[in-house]
């Protein structure tokens, strides 16, 4: 197994996917903390990086990064020695969940970092443990509800093989973050109700009314529709790889 994980480590040491991961990471602390340059609010900060990171660039990150994973071997035409070494390909597939992992564990610590550094280096107000502990907290949900989305992203590029799925499903994502936004801003108790049954939106208005705590009607724990939709499409995932045949070429 650990050898498995290094070499799809390897895999990823020359490739451009590592600078999309810390650009990931990087860009929204840096976004935000130039709009809060003159005037620095630590709520104001870390609610704006938190939205940005996950609303925006999360899904968009995820389904690239996930994607890239597995659609690599496809490309590069190496599916046909992947499918025939000599290790369970549920393993294989376990391990560049794993990368995935990793690569969003890279994102969100840099990111959870470098917005607390940005913060003290810009501003003057103390950091309360009240609000370290509830920012963190956020940031905690957040990296796990996201991570338990990873095995959809990686079906769009083992099904679709190519990284125009993948693309796709985080766009849909975002747009139902979107819906999320508009139904707690706007106090739609229907549109928030309805989008916390969603794998996407339910984290959104978890995070939101972490940070906000305007939430205020029942919703569906993220858990449940993101922990339903990590187990269904990973078992998925697990069929797939097993049953898919080695072929010649797309």
């Amino acid at each position: 197994m650990l050898n498995i994980m290094y070499t799809e480590l390897l895999k990823l040491k020359r490739s451009n996917i590592l600078w999309l991961t810390i650009i990931g990471a990087v860009l929204p602390a840096l976004i935000t903390t130039f709009g809060e340059f003159k005037d620095m609010n630590w709520t104001n900060l870390l609610n704006n990086n938190l939205l940005f990171l996950n609303v925006m660039i999360g899904p968009m990150l995820l389904s690239m990064l996930a994607g890239y994973v597995v659609v690599r071997e496809y490309n590069d035409n190496t599916v046909n020695q992947l499918f025939v070494y000599p290790h369970r390909r549920v393993t294989i597939l376990f391990a560049k969940m794993v990368v995935v992992l990793l690569l969003s564990v890279t994102v969100s610590a840099l990111n959870y970092s470098l917005i607390w550094l940005s913060g003290s280096l810009i501003g003057h107000q103390p950091i309360t443990a009240e609000l370290f502990w509830k920012y963190t907290d956020a940031y905690l949900w957040m990296f796990v509800l996201q991570a338990l989305l990873i095995p959809i992203m990686m079906t769009a590029g083992i099904v679709g093989k190519s990284f125009i799925p993948p693309v796709v499903l985080g766009i849909v994502a975002i747009l139902i973050n979107m819906m999320a936004i508009q139904g707690v801003e706007d106090h739609i108790p229907e549109r928030i109700t309805f989008v916390s049954y969603f794998p996407f939106g339910s984290a959104i208005i978890h995070m939101l009314d972490l940070i906000k705590s305007n939430v205020n009607i029942g919703v569906l724990n993220p858990l449940y529709p993101n922990g339903l939709t990590f187990v269904l499409f990973f078992i998925f995932n697990a069929l797939y790889y097993t049953k898919s045949e080695v072929h010649s070429g797309s």
